[in-house]
C-alpha cells in the first residue's frame, strides 16, 4: 500500500518528497491509516482535527483521541470546534459542516504549511461520482472527486485516492492502527451512506466489480473533464461579462458548438444552474421561443432574437410613480407632465414626449426600466413586440439599451420612452383631456 500511495503522490504532483504537510484527522480509519502512510514515508506531519459539535460526548471523544495519538507519534496537534447548525439554517448539514471545514483549512494553508491532506479514498470517488448521476452531473460533476484542489491559499491532496476501503482496513489492522467508529456514517438519513451502504452494495452483488469499474471511470471521467473544460474556454473565448456583471450569449455560437449544454453550463458556472434548467433553455433556443425568461439564482436569463441575455435588470435607475393626484402637473427625475386640451397636441415633439388621451389610462403610471422579455403593441401593428426587438429595429445603441425607460399602466406599456406609443393610446376626435408626458434626460 505504501507503494500505490507513493506512486499515487508521484503521478499526482501532489508533494515534493519530504515536504511538510497538514493532514486532516477526524479520528477515523481512513484519516488514521493517511496519517501513519505520510508519516513512514517521510513527510513532517501536522494534524488538525475539526470537532464539528453535532454528536456531543462523541465528538468531544473524538477530538480527545485525535490528539493523545498525534502525542504518541510526537506530532503537532491542532483543533478548531464549529457551529454547524447555527450555519445549515435548515439546508444540508452535511455542505455547512463542509464549508466551515475548509474556511479553517484555508486558514491554515495561509498560515503554512501551505498544503493539506484528506483521506478520501476510491470508494469514496465512485460513490460521489453516483451522488453527482443522481443529482444531475453538470460539466463541473464530471470532475468528481480529483486529487489535488488548488486554491488560492495552497491546495488540498488526496494520497488514498489509488486504494479503496478494504486496503485501508487490512492496512489499518496489520499495522495495529487505533480508530474510532462514527455512527452517523451508517444513519440513513444522509444519501452518501445510503449510496455506500445499500446502492454499491447491491451494484456489486449485480456485477462483482462494479465498485473498481465506477472508481476507474470517475477517474477517466477527471481526465475528460479537463480535456472538455480546455475546449469549453476555447469556444467561449470571445464572450465575456459585461461591467455590470450581464453576459450575451450568440445565439449562433451555442447552436454551432458541438456540446451547446455543456458550454452554456460552462458559461452560467457563477449561478451553478441545475442541468435541467440548462435543457429547458436549450430548448427554447432551438424552438426559437424568442421572449422566454428563466430564473438561474438571483439572475434572469432571457431569450432574444439573436442573443441569450443573462443579467440582474437594471440597476441604478430609479422608478418614478405617478398618481392621479399628482396631477394637472408635475415632475421626477428627467420628466415633466401636464394635462393639456386635445388641440394643444404637437406631435413634431418627437418621440421623447407622449401625447396620451387621459381617459385610456389606468393610476398609478409607472416609469422604470424595462425589463428583458416584455412585449408592447406599437401604434400601427396589429399583434404585440418585444421591446428588446423594438430597439433593435430602432438601432439603439447597446449602452444606453439597458436604461431605457417605459411607461407602464396597470399591466400595460403603454410608451417606449424615446421610440413607440402603444396602439389605443393616442388622443382621438373625442379627446377632452391629453397627458402631455416629455422625457429631458439630466
Amino acid at each position: 500500500m505504501l507503494a500505490e500511495v507513493r506512486r499515487t503522490i508521484r503521478r499526482e504532483a501532489m508533494l515534493k518528497s519530504g515536504e511538510p504537510v497538514w493532514v486532516a484527522v477526524s479520528g477515523g480509519v481512513d484519516s488514521m491509516v493517511l496519517l501513519h502512510v505520510l508519516h513512514c514515508l517521510g513527510h513532517p506531519v501536522q494534524v488538525a482535527h475539526v470537532d464539528h459539535g453535532l454528536r456531543g460526548a462523541e465528538s468531544d471523544a473524538d477530538r480527545a483521541f485525535v490528539e493523545a495519538q498525534a502525542g504518541k507519534l510526537g506530532l503537532p496537534f491542532r483543533a478548531v470546534r464549529v457551529d454547524v447548525k447555527s450555519v445549515a439554517d435548515g439546508s444540508s448539514v452535511q455542505m455547512a459542516a463542509r464549508q466551515l471545514r475548509y474556511q479553517w483549512f484555508k486558514a491554515l494553508l495561509r498560515e503554512g504549511p501551505p498544503v493539506i491532506a484528506l483521506g478520501h479514498h476510491a470508494d469514496d470517488r465512485a460513490e460521489t461520482l453516483l451522488l453527482h448521476l443522481l443529482r444531475g452531473i453538470g460539466a463541473r460533476g464530471w470532475n468528481g472527486m480529483p486529487a489535488v484542489t488548488r486554491l488560492e491559499e495552497g491546495r488540498v491532496c488526496r494520497p488514498l485516492l489509488g486504494v479503496g476501503r478494504k486496503e485501508i482496513a487490512a492496512y489499518a489492522a496489520a499495522h495495529g492502527i487505533a480508530f474510532r467508529e462514527d455512527a452517523s456514517n451508517r444513519d440513513p438519513k444522509y444519501l452518501r451512506n445510503r449510496v455506500r451502504n445499500e446502492l454499491v452494495p447491491f451494484l456489486e452483488d449485480l456485477r462483482p466489480g462494479a465498485r473498481n469499474a465506477l472508481a476507474h471511470s470517475a477517474e477517466a471521467l477527471h481526465g475528460l473533464a479537463r480535456t472538455a473544460s480546455r475546449q469549453l474556454e476555447h469556444e467561449a473565448r470571445t464572450i465575456r461579462p459585461g461591467t455590470d456583471g450581464s453576459l450575451s450569449v450568440p445565439l449562433k455560437t451555442l447552436k454551432r458548438s458541438a456540446a451547446p449544454q455543456l458550454l452554456l453550463l460552462h458559461l452560467l458556472r457563477p449561478d451553478s444552474p441545475h442541468p435541467d434548467l440548462v435543457v429547458r433553455i436549450m430548448e427554447a433556443v432551438e424552438s426559437g421561443a424568442t421572449g422566454s425568461r428563466f430564473q438561474i439564482g438571483r439572475r434572469w436569463a432571457t431569450l432574444d432574437r439573436e442573443a441569450l441575455v443573462v443579467d440582474h435588470g437594471p440597476v441604478g435607475f430609479p422608478t418614478f410613480t405617478i398618481f392621479r393626484e399628482h396631477l394637472p402637473q408635475g415632475s421626477a427625475g428627467p420628466f415633466k407632465w401636464a394635462t393639456v386640451l386635445a388641440s394643444n397636441v404637437d406631435l413634431g415633439e418627437g418621440m421623447n414626449t407622449a401625447w396620451l388621451d387621459l381617459a385610456t389610462l389606468d393610476f398609478p403610471l409607472v416609469l422604470r426600466p424595462w425589463r428583458h422579455g416584455e412585449r408592447m403593441r406599437p401604434i400601427g401593428l396589429r399583434g404585440s413586440k418585444l421591446i428588446s426587438d423594438i430597439l433593435t429595429d430602432g438601432h439603439a445603441d447597446s449602452s444606453t439599451k439597458p436604461g431605457t425607460y417605459v411607461l407602464a399602466s396597470g399591466e400595460r406599456i403603454i410608451w417606449l420612452v424615446g421610440h413607440r406609443v402603444a396602439e389605443g393610446h393616442s388622443p382621438a376626435a373625442n379627446t377632452k383631456e391629453v397627458l402631455r408626458l416629455a422625457y429631458r434626460p439630466l
